[in-house]
């Protein structure tokens, strides 16, 4: 039967239990009631032997204790109070919702008469707290919501194919349950995905009306209440679901609508849509309705939009409006008067549209520089493929790889290809130490991939200033490769110490859609920050991406994706399959082809005694800055003359609100000679270091990227266990000791207490001794 076969293979790739709840009553006579698990163990049946038409439900959350996280956030739209109308507009709001924000849906019709659960899912699990949102935000826009489900020890429901007490099974009405598990599981949005879902829901249910806020259940789809256009036109819900106007609309000269924005030309992406010719299998509504929100964004009107649809040669795409087919495929074509209705209700969409899209800065009326970054970037990524892989597959490849994405990163984020290259902050964001990220930046610049603009300065607390590379010298260095395309003819024919043969040759201009965002960016760069590289080595984790972007893949092509040989190759697909981060498929034409199990890598490195140190690491790096920055204006102020010094606060003075950190006297020993040891205990108080710990690691924790200026310590900072009166907190770990390898817990191998390495592993060992004996995480 389907529906069993459907249960078993949701169960089986998605589940991580070996048992289900199971309902009450018995066969014919099931009861709405899924008892918990008595000593008997009655709640409760095992998988492999249940009863296929027994009612089942699983636990939505995993962990439910401390720390639970949703493995999948389903919504249960009830029919029982409520008409089948809204719970199909409740289903259409949610899913437009979820998708806008990447998040792939997954209805199932529940098997009660017109019920419906729209499931979605997330590999590294939902918080508690941010479930909550979602569910609290969803309820009030959808009135056939059940949020009950935000209870993480009772929230169950029925996963598909389970059957229903009353007849019937849970059935999936838009997926095969192949492609259901792939949106579910491997494919699921990240967690940040849920953040920016919880944010548009709020905003949409903060744009409701006092009367709306809480609806009541009409008796008929007809009934619900909706948002009017100009004209008083309805606006449809897919355009609804966007959530409130950002912009205003006014009325033209003509009186026709268009958006309070200055005018700007059209963008090459909206040029190129204008440009697209449709073909029969193409949505002639979606094709048209795009590039009109994109002019009426521009601050077009309407008749300077009408005058480019009757124009074929600069609108290829808005052919419908200019002429409709026939029964023999020929298309016929209209009249000027058709013409005009239909662009004139196409127009009051786009309009509708663009007023709830996020605002940019056009519409200010400041020209966007974004275009000729995301130009460059994608430049840069393009000489970065054309090196071939074996350039990223030698001993310092990763890290040159990952320091330039960072670096690409900072670039977008900035809006300028100048860009402030902090060794921290870019070390931190490629998953290394400052120290490694500034001997990958030396070697970057040598070979010509980026140029330094601007040295650093230390006490005016300024980083080195980088940015794209055009030309270089190249060094007497046989293996140097050049980044920097040249022509054949501009390069001598006696020049030694370039092994230019091997350069590759220059990409063609990007034309089409951009190989990289920043939304991809920061995927790929979580990826490198993951705390198990640093025990299985981050060449691992190139292989390890490759086998997740290609899904089934042979060692064959894993290792013409990264350049590795096939022994190193198979080395690391070993130590990834020992940490259940990939898995053999199935044998193709006599070779086996692997694909990632969807593991998270946090859970990866807690197994190997890894997790944490990225969020560690990421601590101590800011409480370096304020010691850097303070011992700068420590450095100003002695080379003042002596009259003219003002007098400061002791070191261990508190800063009040509005007092300036830097005005304290820099901690000085009993010979006068700086502490700086005692500098960092300070400013690690200061700026509460433990509790900014506990947020690096909850980001580590839940798939987001680490990045130092937006590390923050938790409102209100509580007392962290290490902490003691007057000394700065310990930060305690769960990695091995870096400097004698000891795991954790264990005692310290260097065989005397009077070397660094035994007190540093000693409080730190003390630190999350303390730490679990506070029930802290």
């Amino acid at each position: 039967m389907q529906a069993h076969r459907t249960l078993r293979r949701f169960l089986a790739a998605l589940y991580w239990d070996r048992s289900v709840r199971a309902a009450a009553g018995r066969p014919g006579a099931w009861l709405n009631s899924y008892p918990p698990k008595t000593p008997a163990g009655s709640g409760y049946v095992r998988i492999a032997g249940m009863d296929l038409d027994r009612p089942v439900t699983v636990h939505l959350a995993r962990g439910r204790g401390r720390n639970p996280r949703f493995w999948a956030l389903p919504f249960d739209l009830d029919a029982k109070h409520h008409a089948p109308g809204q719970v199909a507009d409740d289903a259409a709001l949610l899913s437009d919702a979820v998708r806008a924000e990447g998040i792939g849906p997954v209805p199932v019709a529940s098997g009660s008469p017109g019920g419906m659960h729209l499931w979605t899912g997330c590999r590294a699990g939902v918080p508690f707290p941010l479930v909550q949102r979602i569910y609290r935000a969803a309820a009030r826009l959808c009135p056939s919501l059940d949020a009950s489900l935000s209870n993480p020890t009772d929230a169950l429901l029925r996963p598909p194919g389970s059957a229903h007490r009353n007849g019937g099974y849970a059935t999936l009405t838009a997926h095969t349950v192949d492609e259901a598990v792939n949106v579910l599981g491997p494919e699921s949005a990240p967690v940040t995905a849920f953040y920016r879902l919880a944010a548009r829901l709020e905003t949409m249910a903060a744009d409701l009306p006092p009367e709306q806020a809480e609806p009541a259940a009409p008796a008929t789809a007809a009934a619900t209440a909706s948002e009017t256009g100009h004209g008083r036109r309805t606006v449809p819900p897919s355009i609804l679901a966007r959530g409130p106007r950002v912009r205003r609309i006014v009325q033209d000269a003509t009186g026709c609508p268009v958006l309070d924005t200055p005018w700007r030309p059209l963008g090459g992406r909206a040029l190129r849509g204008l440009h697209r010719r449709p073909t029969r299998r193409d949505d002639h509504s979606a094709i048209k309705h795009a590039p009109a929100r994109s002019m009426a964004l521009a601050g077009w009107t309407q008749a300077e939009g009408l005058a480019v649809v009757r124009d074929p040669q600069s609108s290829p795409a808005l052919e419908y409006l200019r002429s409709e087919r026939q029964a023999d495929g020929s298309r016929r074509p209209r009249r000027e008067e058709e013409t005009a209705r239909l662009w004139a209700r196409v127009w009051w969409l786009a309009v509708e549209d663009a007023a709830r899209m996020p605002r940019r800065p056009q519409d200010h009326g400041h020209a966007p520089q974004g275009d000729e970054v995301q130009q460059a970037v994608a430049d840069l990524f393009a000489r970065m493929r054309a090196a071939g892989p074996r350039r990223w597959a030698r001993k310092s490849g990763p890290a040159d790889e990952a320091i330039l994405r960072a670096l690409a990163l900072l670039m977008m984020l900035a809006g300028t290809v100048d860009v402030s290259a902090n060794v921290h902050r870019v070390g931190l964001l490629a998953g290394y130490t400052g120290q490694t990220a500034s001997l990958a930046l030396w070697r970057l610049t040598r070979d010509g991939w980026i140029t330094v603009t601007a040295e650093a300065e230390r006490r005016a607390g300024k980083a080195r200033r980088v940015t794209l590379a055009t030309s270089h010298e190249c060094p007497d260095d046989e293996h140097h490769r050049c980044a920097v395309y040249q022509a054949p003819e501009n390069i001598a024919p006696d020049h030694t110490g370039s092994d230019r043969s091997r350069t590759p040759r220059p990409p063609a201009p990007p034309t089409c859609a951009l190989s990289a965002s920043p939304d991809a960016l920061r995927g790929l760069l979580t990826h490198q920050q993951a705390d198990v590289w640093h025990d299985i080595g981050h060449h691992a984790a190139r292989t390890l991406w490759a086998v997740q972007q290609a899904g089934n893949v042979t060692v064959a092509q894993i290792m013409g994706e990264t350049g590795y040989g096939r022994r190193t190759t198979l080395r690391h697909l070993h130590r990834l399959a020992g940490l259940q981060l990939v898995e053999p498929a199935r044998r193709r034409r006599g070779g086996t082809t692997y694909r990632a199990t969807g593991r998270a890598l946090y859970e990866a490195g807690r197994e190997s005694g890894s997790a944490g140190r990225m969020a560690a690491m990421a601590v101590v790096y800011r409480v370096k800055q304020e010691t850097i920055q303070w011992w700068a204006a420590e450095e100003v102020y002695r080379s003042l003359p002596y009259a003219q010094r003002p007098r400061r606060a002791p070191a261990d003075q508190a800063v009040i609100p509005g007092m300036d950190p830097r005005g304290r006297a820099y901690p000085r020993d009993e010979q006068g000679r700086p502490d700086h040891a005692r500098a960092r205990r300070i400013e690690a108080q200061r700026i509460n270091a433990a509790g900014m710990l506990d947020h690096a690691q909850e980001l580590t924790r839940t798939g987001q990227l680490l990045d130092l200026p937006y590390l923050t310590p938790p409102e209100p900072s509580r007392p962290h266990p290490g902490a003691r009166a007057g000394r700065r907190a310990v930060i305690p770990t769960r990695h091995r000791c870096p400097y004698c390898h000891a795991e954790p817990g264990a005692r310290c191998t260097t065989g005397s207490s009077a070397k660094p390495a035994f007190r540093w592993h000693a409080a730190r060992r003390r630190a999350a001794r303390q730490a679990a004996e506070h029930g802290h995480p």
